[in-house]
């Protein structure tokens, strides 16, 4: 029979206590106890610093420690929507105020980081395109096609722009000057999540009526994905087309899934409150859910979901 060793390459050791600190994958068997132990790498969301100005419908961009929100609605149904063209940016633990974008609107959308951003489409239907360099924000270059509540995904000089409203497929790429059209989506939607890269982004769940759907887009063209577990629109998400978290959602979702590139998991870790119409920013280890409703402070809420690395006793079954 095989050891642990030869098949790991690893020897487990024995200790009379648990080991400080732990790093992922670590294992060994704890003498005391008489038990074996390990560390597994188990992700949590967890609360950060509020927005300023609470919002729905916003844009984001960004990482976890530099993120970047702007646009979105500061009123809720029945009131008459009202667009923000508001600006903030967060450093991991709160969000300061930065320069306001030119033209105000809701169901935006976004690319690039803090420093280097993209705003773009809007409700009521617009092609209005800013770029962000830290401080302050340039219109530039419309988009094609009018629209607001659709996806985006990308870097500044090389953003991705897809579905929306009013319903449609459209895509159109962005090389940091002007908007070409690219392969539409083989299902017209709004309010879905958006992730990735120009060349590999990846759309989710979305309406109406809320659907599962995922699609995968190459460069040139969309192909169906693995779907959703739960059907949702007004979802939001981070990270690539490979490695991307889905979550918030309507009707007011709290669950977080994961994509590999062919299927979605669902994750034991939850939003602390099911909201929609929020924003994300980040990776699968490292993302930030901003704004939203509803939640206990409409719209300004923050959390941030990391990996963290907890012991595990390894049990016979």
């Amino acid at each position: 029979m095989s050891t642990f060793k030869e098949i790991r390459g690893t020897l487990i050791k024995s200790l009379s206590s648990d080991p400080s600190p732990i790093s992922n994958g670590d294992i060994w068997y704890n003498s005391t106890s008489q038990v074996l132990k390990g560390v597994q790498a188990v992700g949590a969301w967890s609360s950060g610093g509020n927005l300023n100005t609470a919002r729905q419908r916003l844009g984001g961009a960004g990482t976890q420690t530099a993120g970047l929100a702007f646009g979105g609605s500061t009123t809720t149904f029945p009131s008459p929507p009202t667009p923000s063209s508001a600006t903030e940016e967060y450093n991991g633990s709160s969000w300061t105020n930065g320069g306001s974008l030119n033209t105000a609107r809701r169901g935006i959308k976004g690319a690039g980081t803090q420093t280097a951003g993209l705003a773009f489409m809007g409700t009521p239907g617009t092609t209005a395109t800013e770029k962000y360099n830290g401080s302050s924000w340039t219109s530039v270059n419309s988009m094609s096609t009018a629209r607001g509540d659709g996806g985006g995904c990308g870097i500044q000089t090389a953003a991705l722009a897809f579905g929306g409203n009013p319903i449609t497929g459209a895509t159109e790429e962005y090389d940091g000057t002007n908007w070409t059209a690219g392969g539409s989506m083989a299902t017209g939607r709004r309010q879905f999540g958006g992730t990735g890269t120009q060349t590999a982004g990846l759309a989710f769940g979305g309406g109406p009526p809320a659907t599962n759907i995922t699609e995968e887009y190459n460069g040139s063209s969309w192909t169906a994905g693995g779907n959703l577990n739960t059907a949702r629109q007004n979802i939001s998400g981070a990270g690539l087309q490979t490695a991307s978290l889905a979550f918030g959602g309507s009707p007011y979702v709290a669950e977080t899934e994961q994509y590999d590139g062919t299927s979605w998991t669902v994750l034991p870790a939850s939003l602390g409150a099911g909201r929609a119409l929020l924003a994300g920013a980040g990776t699968t280890s490292s993302a930030l859910a901003f704004g939203g409703s509803p939640v206990p402070s409409f719209g300004n809420d923050t959390e941030e979901y990391t990996i963290v690395a907890t012991t595990k006793t390894f049990t016979t079954s």
